[in-house]
């Protein structure tokens, strides 16, 4: 990949996890499809998408794993697979993009972590299914915090006071979870690696029902 800092300068998030033990690691044409099929359907906008109809904007291989970047698309999504199940993301904050009446790098919505979190352990799921693997350890990071407002911006009805601004310029945050629990504990996980972030902002707790909630409206598109 070679860096475009302007792309990424306001803000962004990225997701890094393992699934072990992987006891056969698949070629890269093998991983290639798997990615493929375990493409996430809950967004519009899935985490590790290739556009392999759009020119240079496939994925490639890079060494023993495979890459793609997104570099003409808004969330400039950079990603890496390795066969042996360590896989890595990088987005824009949405935030950034998508709200063209606020400027880049004043705010974080209330939703969109949890639902990016969400979709990002959804897909170490069913990566961690494919490959045979128990267990996933995954890292969410977020940058370009400081002097960001929280605000309920992205097609969400909630209340929240304005006021609440991050000081710190990043977090990253760590859960590790049994694979085939993750379908079942969704929320409790994307709680424990989403509400660290939300705390940033002026000791900021949501109730637990805006995880259950809100994650429910992603993987059902029910409002």
């Amino acid at each position: 990949m070679t860096a475009v800092p302007d792309r990424y300068e306001a803000g962004w998030w990225s997701c890094s996890y393992i699934v072990a033990p992987v006891a056969e690691p698949p070629s890269l044409p093998a991983l290639r499809t798997i990615l493929f099929e375990i493409k996430g359907t809950e967004t519009g906008w899935p985490v590790w998408l290739s556009l392999e109809g759009r020119p240079g904007m496939r994925a490639y291989v890079a060494g023993n794993a495979i890459e793609c970047w997104l570099r003409d698309t808004d969330s400039a999504d950079f990603w890496r697979a390795d066969p042996r199940g360590r896989m890595f993301l990088l987005r824009r904050l949405q935030e950034d993009t998508d709200f063209r009446d606020v400027s880049p790098g004043t705010f974080l919505d209330l939703i969109l972590p949890v639902w990016r979190t969400g979709e990002c352990l959804l897909h170490a799921g069913r990566l961690a299914a494919r490959l045979g693997a128990d267990s996933v350890d995954m890292t969410m990071s977020w940058h370009g915090l400081a002097g960001r407002e929280l605000r309920a911006l992205a097609g969400s009805n909630r209340m929240l006071m304005p006021g609440r601004v991050c000081n710190n310029s990043e977090i990253s945050t760590i859960v590790t979870a049994s694979a085939a629990e993750i379908q079942e504990t969704l929320p409790e996980l994307v709680k424990t690696l989403v509400a660290p972030l939300y705390a940033e902002f002026g000791f900021f707790e949501p109730p637990d029902e805006l995880y259950t909630s809100e994650l429910h409206r992603m993987r059902t598109g029910i409002p």
